[in-house]
């Protein structure tokens, strides 16, 4: 009776063992790093008034450049799920912009960014450039592209228990903002509309190495009416092509609808210019009144009154 007692005793003994190694708390593994952002608000020409509403953080193989894990964040950081024990590239770009488009996501040496060509109803502005270059780009200014890159980072396996990994990254623009300024406009009284564009610019740029490939036209948008014979307005880009030149092009439609263009090279201006400022002082932009009996309005003018008046203007 003693013998069945104590074997009793043992098996109780052992159940009570194993139920209480089940409740024993597991180590857990971790797969969570936290990216940490800091983004660069200081900008030539350009005032930033708030943060980025929302942070795209890209992870990528970095053998094979390949897309592997990404999160939406606020622009100060957080958390991202990775597979650890893995060597990654990391990319960081805010992900709120209006114009600026982003291609080729899925791998790392390949991403970059662009923007659209501009619709009919724009080039219309333009109607007196339609014959001079069929196969000109025309494109929509870029919005600022904040851009952060980490390179070559090892993710070790690491357990709930330890210190988080921790991935610093600054974030700053891939786009400039360049002030135009141009003097001396004469027949301020007879001028309808003024378009410009500025050809000789970067249509893309890639994230991660920031190169700069294929030209294009960035259309001007202007926020500030002509004052006293002077036009002003900040234009965005990714860059000036260096292997083209930089052309101011002012189309300006008088008031008897009838088209006037005026070219300036600027080319010399976008070298070593910290303060990305395209200054042009010329007594040669000069709209004369028009002829009486001309119609069709000056913003809407009739294609065949449209006798274009092209100015190349040396500065």
């Amino acid at each position: 009776m003693r013998k069945a007692g104590f074997i009793l005793s043992v098996l109780m003994a052992v159940l009570v063992a194993a139920s209480s190694c089940k409740r024993r708390p597991l180590t857990d593994g971790d797969n969570n790093v936290y990216v940490e952002i800091t983004i660069d608000k200081d900008i030539v020409n350009h005032t930033v008034t708030q943060d980025p509403a929302l942070m795209r953080v890209m992870f990528f193989d970095h053998n094979t450049g390949r897309f592997a894990s990404q999160a939406f964040l606020p622009a100060h950081g957080g958390y991202v799920n990775v597979l650890p024990e893995k060597t990654y590239d990391v990319l960081v770009y805010n992900f709120d912009t209006q114009s600026t488009v982003i291609g080729s996501y899925e791998n790392y040496n390949e991403i970059f960014a662009y923007t659209n060509e501009v619709p009919t109803s724009y080039k219309n502005m333009l109607r007196s450039r339609g014959t001079k270059n069929d196969g000109e780009l025309i494109v929509f200014e870029p919005d600022h592209l904040f851009v952060g890159t980490v390179e070559n980072i090892y993710i070790p396996a690491r357990s709930v228990e330890q210190p988080p990994v921790i991935i610093p990254v600054d974030a700053g623009t891939v786009v400039e903002s360049w002030l135009l300024i141009i003097e001396e406009i004469t027949g301020e009284e007879y001028i309808a509309d003024i378009t410009a564009i500025m050809a000789g610019v970067a249509h893309k740029t890639r994230l991660a190495d920031v190169y700069d490939h294929d030209v294009s036209t960035v259309f001007i948008e202007r926020d500030k009416p002509l004052d006293n014979g002077r036009y002003e307005a900040v234009f965005n880009t990714f860059d000036y092509h260096p292997a083209e030149e930089q052309v101011v092009t002012l189309v300006i439609t008088d008031t008897g609808g009838q088209g006037h263009e005026f070219n300036i090279n600027v080319s010399d201006q976008f070298i070593d210019n910290e303060e990305q400022i395209i200054y042009i002082n010329t007594d040669q932009i000069d709209i004369p009144k028009p002829e009486p009996g001309t119609t069709g309005g000056g913003l809407t003018p009739d294609v065949d009154e449209w006798e274009n008046i092209n100015v190349d203007i040396i500065i």
